[in-house]
């Protein structure tokens, strides 16, 4: 078959317009550092990328989702160790009292004070906020929780809102749900076992203490002792809610990790490789552009490109 000059013209134009093209995508992933500029480069790659970038996205929230639960719980367990402390002084106090048999009168009264102040103090604990939540507040979080616990014995506190027993949860993975708080109504309203709950033996204390009941003083103690190790097994409960948060968090770091490397793996350029073809590329086009002026008419050559 003879080879006419319009074919060959033809062809040269094809495997220019190749060249070009080629040179193009370098161009464009040299200046991206990314293989996958459009679906068209790799179909394929393009799907598996963006089914990454979806599971990046997930655990993304899932993290987010994580320090903020991890932020509440360390500000409540502070705020229970808090109260926990308080308590403590409190037993403290009762103590010294039933062991101080010949107190003066002002003794005892300077002693029901100082109860006094650490009970407001532990009331005072349990309003503590997180931004403008009440973080014992359960779903309540609007609610101060010192308005509906009766905070000295002549108190009517308000009804328990709704939603105040009721705890919150985050899901920190699919289908994994845990509760991040510590409800005021764990705190302070259940009671533990046939014990009256925290509530009411804070104010049977304040009571006794003023009139000077040892025999109820007795019991409080007792009962107190039972409110206190209800309140610091809330708080190692909680304490292993933080650390199950805590080990997701390490988890989900490595592996919003794992799925970084492998979408930079799929769609990153190997910049080295990348120069090399370019320059390759260059040379082949500009090889391809002599080439061609030497075997087509002038007239046609003299309208492309030379560089």
């Amino acid at each position: 078959m003879r080879v006419t000059p319009w074919m060959e013209q033809q062809q040269f134009l094809y495997n220019i317009t190749n060249i070009d093209n080629s040179m193009q995508n370098t161009q464009e992933q040299l200046s991206t550092g990314k293989t996958l500029n459009k679906a068209s480069d790799n179909p394929l790659a393009v799907s598996e990328d963006m089914n990454l970038a979806s599971e990046v996205q997930e655990t993304s929230g899932y993290l987010s989702t994580i320090s903020t639960g991890l932020t509440w719980m360390n500000n409540t367990s502070t705020a229970l160790q808090g109260i926990i402390s308080q308590l403590q002084e409190v037993q403290s106090d009762v103590v010294q009292a039933l062991n101080s048999t010949n107190m003066s009168a002002g003794g005892q009264q300077g002693l029901a004070d100082t109860v006094a102040q650490l009970i407001q103090g532990i009331y005072q604990t349990a309003d503590q906020r997180q931004g403008n939540n009440y973080i014992f507040g359960g779903q309540a979080s609007q609610t101060q929780p010192s308005t509906y616990l009766k905070k000295s014995p002549s108190d009517s506190p308000s009804p328990v809102p709704s939603g105040a027993t009721s705890e919150m949860n985050y899901q920190i993975a699919s289908g994994v749900s845990v509760s991040i708080t510590v409800t005021a109504s764990d705190i302070f309203l259940t009671a533990p076992g046939s014990s009256p709950n925290l509530q009411d033996t804070l104010n049977n204390i304040q009571s006794d203490l003023t009139a000077g009941n040892e025999t109820g003083l007795q019991q409080d103690l007792s009962d107190l002792n039972a409110n206190l190790t209800q309140v610091i097994n809330l708080n190692a409960d909680l304490g292993a809610r933080i650390q199950r948060f805590t080990t997701a968090q390490n988890q989900l770091q490595q592996y919003s990790t794992n799925l970084t490397n492998e979408k930079g793996g799929i769609e990153g350029a190997d910049m080295a490789q990348v120069i090399t073809q370019f320059t390759t590329d260059q040379t082949v086009y500009t090889a391809a552009l002599q080439m061609g002026a030497q075997i087509l008419l002038p007239s046609l050559v003299n309208y492309l490109p030379n560089s």
